[in-house]
């Protein structure tokens, strides 16, 4: 009996140790998916959002991260491509579990995977890609943004370069998804607003001479180039228009995502001027802007993008999922519904019931010397527009050039 009673004790003494080990051991996890161009013409967005979508789950997993669970990300490259964006996303779903995709970063890619996300109901929150068919026709329950999409940016910018640049504005664009969205959004606005749009001329994606296009941009005569492009196609186009002289003899404008503040200094003289549209600068002064900055800064060491909205994307669905007690797709959709959030990167968003666009404040900024200087603001009610989901919105457009 004597021998035995320490055997007794040694057993309880490791069903205790076991016990008390089990909760450190055992944390449950939750698993969100990054998926967006790593490499290529838009890797710099892709890899931006990836950071932005550390650094909150970082921040949330200091406090305890969600319903006791640690948050984890799992990261793809899409390629800048549908179909193995589709395939990533169908694997971030099936076999990682994810309960939350961000991304992806090319318009084309965004609207593939929203199918997968509608089909396996799984919150989808996008914060590069602005095609207007993506709160339109594409549009699902599931599906989130704050990435102001084309009609958003044409609502916003139009009126700046009717009023303020020019009347006769030529519009060029990088020929898929965003592109075409771009500059048909452009056009309507711009002729509404009583400019005259002199021509209109598409590239193909990751285009390595702009040069052929150039005769019939001259011939055309505008006062304002217009131009919706983004990455390394802005760079190599940039690069050009300056070589023929073009960046001086027209005044230029383009979209939010044409060039990040990481590229403008290589061609700050190219991009001197231009004038774009965007949720995000680095050099805004504004207190929350400046804010984020330090934080994003201090993580990565160097200054954020417009990717930012993938930083408030995981924090809105953290905070939905807070807010119902669950990680369902169907309660933390409805809970995010509405959902306002203050003090972000751009102050006070709100996410819209109707299209699940977040309405936003955003700044007209000017390039100088390599810099984005805010110069206007424009309010996010003015820009948002009237919900459209379900209706198309190339219905009755028309690239044909009107004749005077």
């Amino acid at each position: 009996m004597s021998r035995s009673k320490p055997l007794a004790v040694l057993v309880v003494s490791l069903v205790l140790l076991a016990g008390l080990a089990a909760p450190a051991s055992a944390q449950k996890v939750v698993k969100i998916g990054d998926l967006g161009s790593k490499v290529g013409v838009f890797e710099g967005y892709g890899k931006y959002q990836t950071m932005g979508v550390q650094l909150a789950v970082e921040e949330l997993n200091a406090k305890g991260g969600v319903l006791g669970h640690k948050i984890e990300i799992v990261s793809e490259d899409d390629d800048t491509k549908p179909a193995p964006a589709v395939r990533k996303a169908e694997k971030l779903i099936l076999q990682d579990d994810v309960k939350l995709l961000v991304g992806a970063v090319s318009s084309g890619s965004t609207m593939a995977v929203m199918d997968v996300t509608k089909k396996h109901k799984v919150i989808h929150w996008n914060s590069v890609s602005c095609a207007e068919f993506m709160r339109t026709t594409k549009f699902h329950k599931y599906y989130f943004s704050n990435q102001p999409d084309s009609r958003m940016q044409a609502n916003g910018l139009a009126k700046h370069i009717v009023d303020k640049m020019g009347k006769r504005v030529y519009l060029f664009y990088t020929d898929y998804a965003m592109g075409q969205s771009d500059g048909r959004q452009f056009k309507t606005a711009i002729e509404k607003l009583g400019g005259e749009v002199v021509g209109v001329a598409g590239a193909p994606l990751d285009t390595k001479d702009f040069t052929p296009w150039f005769g019939a941009i001259k011939a055309a005569n505008p006062e304002v180039l217009f131009l919706a492009f983004a990455g390394t196609d802005s760079l190599r186009l940039m690069t050009q228009l300056h070589s023929f002289g073009m960046t001086k003899q027209y005044k230029l404008a383009g979209i939010d995502c044409f060039l990040l503040q990481q590229d403008l200094p290589a061609i700050a003289d190219a991009m001197e001027g231009f004038i774009q549209l965007n949720h995000f600068s680095p050099y805004n002064p504004d207190k929350n802007m400046q804010a984020f900055v330090t934080r994003f800064k201090k993580r990565w060491g160097v200054d954020p993008n417009i990717a930012a909205g993938a930083y408030d994307g995981v924090v809105f669905w953290a905070e939905a999922v807070k807010k119902v007690g669950s990680l369902d797709a169907e309660k933390v959709a409805k809970a995010m519904e509405g959902m306002c959030r203050d003090n972000t990167h751009i102050g006070r968003q709100c996410i819209r019931p109707e299209d699940h666009q977040v309405v936003m404040d955003m700044h007209l900024y000017r390039v100088e010397k390599g810099k984005n200087a805010p110069i206007a603001r424009i309010a996010g009610s003015d820009s948002i527009g009237e919900p459209m989901v379900g209706k198309d919105p190339v219905e009755g457009f028309t690239w044909e050039i009107k004749k005077k």
